[in-house]
């Protein structure tokens, strides 16, 4: 009984699926163009779509008396579409050669920096494919040829002198080689320099292999973290490259100008491992295992990662204090949690970066200087109005409000606006509150991209209390701020 009755519902089944026909399959999607940008209101063309950068690897070649340079990326790519074409950010430097999957593809260049990419096969979605580009490019000379104007000065690739160095934030990558320009598309990246002569070079990352050949030297620097574009450094330039052993066994590492390298190193090597632990003890465990600084003479303070870029006159014995070397080092490092670790996930997020810094840097500054946390931010809260007025939100800042170059949103909402938030958020919830919320946001982004909207979900979540309503009145406030928590009696400067 129970054998025929299985038999006639088998044959039931195969006369139902007779009359169907076959089980429907969904038709391959059709390829179209991936998007010239990921959608930030502040860079519209940075970073694309349809794809996901999972490694690049970058090499430079320089001439002999650095005026010039070729440059490869090579990019490990995942298909988030099927993809007809797709783009990478590229503004400037000379395309030589593109390829896909090895094989030659056709491209074009468009004046708001894209570089177009049609394969000779389209991608389909879910694949991973490669793509190599090369370019040439002049390396200008800053102190042969300075600017007229601060404007004239875009980000990229610079040489001062015997010395090269990049300044990529927020899209400057992109005029230095073709990669995806943007925070959200971070990877780990391994970096060849190759140079001629005596010329020393760094970058991110350890150093992995040194080969010579012919008086050229190439030397392959590896970082297994994701890493994202604006925070990419490579020097080059008569350096010493010197390595300590850190705070828990961490790489120092210091490359500084070999004049200058013994007088500078004692110092900054101090203030490195400070730093590091002073940071440590508030935030967890520093996010990689390197760190260091990369000084030249024409060095600005920026948090590459791993690699610090630094002034080295501002290092030396007779301008360190003089010059604040130590709290900008403080800052600086700082962003290894807040901006490298944590990258924001548009543009607009960048407060969580430098507000983040400027916070820390005010809390060194009491600890190692006694300057009060509370007259750091109660001066920055007297000036608000300014800067509020001039370009808006601390967290959606109008884009317009930026001048013709390569700045926006890096205003004084994202440092001291940002600053100001994170100060009036630990007067809300106490200390101890606060600094747990901190060390949640690290630990729980370590290495990702994370925005406005998750931190104040992790705020609220760490302090058991809906800090919504709290957070975006001090980061969407228009025209002023909101009074000081604590402090209902600090004024604010008249309206410019």
């Amino acid at each position: 009984m129970h054998h025929k009755a299985r038999t006639f519902a088998v044959t039931a089944l195969a006369v139902t699926l007779l009359l169907a026909g076959p089980p429907a399959v969904a038709a391959p999607a059709t390829p179209s163009p991936g998007a010239p940008g990921v959608g930030d209101p502040y860079w519209p063309t940075a970073g694309n779509g349809g794809y996901r950068v999972e490694r690049q690897r970058l090499s430079f070649e320089f001439a002999p008396d650095l005026s010039s340079y070729t440059a490869t990326s090579r990019l490990s790519l995942r298909a988030t579409q099927s993809l007809s074409r797709f783009d990478l950010d590229l503004l400037g430097p000379q395309v030589r050669s593109v390829t896909v999957e090895g094989k030659p593809a056709a491209w074009r260049t468009t004046s708001d920096g894209e570089l177009v990419i049609t394969p000779a096969r389209p991608v389909r979605d879910g694949a991973r494919f490669t793509v190599a580009v090369t370019v040439f490019n002049t390396a200008p000379d800053l102190l042969a040829n300075p600017p007229e104007k601060p404007e004239d000065l875009v980000n990229g690739l610079w040489r001062a002198g015997d010395y090269v160095q990049l300044h990529t934030q927020p899209t400057g990558a992109r005029r230095v080689l073709a990669v995806s320009d943007h925070p959200s598309a971070k990877a780990p990246t391994t970096t060849e320099i190759t140079t001629s002569g005596a010329a020393t070079s760094v970058a991110n990352g350890r150093l992995a292999a040194t080969v010579t050949v012919g008086g050229r030297t190439t030397r392959v620097f590896d970082e297994p973290r994701p890493i994202a574009t604006q925070l990419l450094q490579v020097g080059v330039g008569p350096i010493t490259v010197t390595h300590r052993r850190g705070p828990g066994g961490m790489d120092l590492r210091y490359a500084l100008p070999t004049d200058k390298s013994a007088e500078i190193l004692p110092r900054l090597d101090e203030t490195y491992r400070t730093a590091i632990e002073f940071l440590g003890q508030r935030l967890g465990q520093f996010p990689g295992r390197v760190a260091g600084a990369y000084a030249t003479p024409s060095g600005g303070a920026t948090e590459t990662q791993g690699l610090t870029w630094l002034n080295s006159d501002q290092l030396t014995p007779e301008n360190f204090d003089q010059d604040g070397a130590d709290s900008i080092i403080a800052h600086e490092l700082a962003h290894e949690w807040f901006g490298n670790s944590v990258s924001p996930t548009l543009w607009g997020d960048l407060w969580l970066s430098e507000g983040h810094a400027v916070f820390y840097e005010w809390l060194w500054s009491e600890a190692r200087h006694g300057n009060a946390l509370d007259a750091s931010a109660r001066s920055a809260y007297r000036a608000h109005r300014s800067w509020l007025t001039e370009n808006g939100p601390v967290a959606a800042p109008d884009p317009a409000s930026f001048g013709p170059g390569d700045n926006r949103p890096f205003g004084s909402g994202a440092y001291q606006g940002g600053a100001l938030t994170l100060y009036a958020l630990r007067q809300q919830v106490g200390a101890e509150t606060f600094q747990r919320i901190e060390r949640a946001w690290v630990a729980e982004n370590h290495d990702k991209v994370a925005g406005t909207g998750q931190f104040i979900a992790t705020a609220s979540r760490v302090a058991g209390q809906d800090l919504g309503p709290f957070l975006r009145s001090w980061l969407y406030a228009s025209g002023t701020l909101p009074p000081m928590p604590g402090h209902p009696d600090w004024e604010v400067d008249p309206a410019p």
